[in-house]
């Protein structure tokens, strides 16, 4: 059974990297927003992933995403960074009644609010060191700060949207 949920997961990180590469590098939203849903990936991975499973991973998946967007490095970087920082914002949001037979994040068994909470704080952090990197220096910090806080809202709202298409019937509120 677990070898097929980790089949699954990767079956859906393709579907994520291909989403991202084919339609929403291509999408011309605007100046400001650049929707990056790739990183839904890692934030769905099961509570006890450790940590030297999700680094390299997280590595990997941002280095492919790069070498489609011809971005040497500046998604690996933010990607090995939520990953560091994913169990600390675990530990952050967990409900008062713990993580009782929930294996891993998902809007249909810990609610919409804490999904998009999680979702909202692990993007920005994402979408602030990417952005900030592509700069790499804060000459152009209020340009910097819009493309953040509108990728990020635009991101969100698409990993949300994400999440409850291919959530269980009984999601909660």
């Amino acid at each position: 059974m677990q070898a097929i949920n980790w089949i699954l997961r990767f079956v859906g990180l393709i579907f994520l990297i291909l989403f991202q590469v084919l339609v929403l590098n291509k999408l011309n939203v605007g100046t400001y927003a650049h929707p990056y849903v790739y990183p839904m990936f890692l934030l769905l991975l099961p509570f006890n992933t450790p940590k030297w499973v999700m680094l390299p991973l997280a590595f990997l998946i941002g280095l492919t995403i790069d070498m489609f967007n011809n971005t040497p490095g500046m998604h690996a970087a933010a990607c090995v960074a939520i990953a560091f920082l994913r169990p600390q914002f675990i530990k952050f949001y967990t409900p008062v009644t713990g993580y009782e037979n929930v294996k891993a994040p998902s809007i249909s068994q810990l609610g919409v609010i804490w999904f998009a909470l999680f979702t909202l704080t692990m993007i920005f952090i994402h979408h602030l060191l990417y952005f900030f990197i592509q700069v790499f220096w804060l000459k152009d910090l209020g340009l910097v700060l819009l493309k953040v806080v509108f990728s990020t809202a635009l991101s969100t709202m698409l990993i949300v949207i994400l999440a409850f298409l291919f959530a269980s019937r009984k999601t909660r509120l």
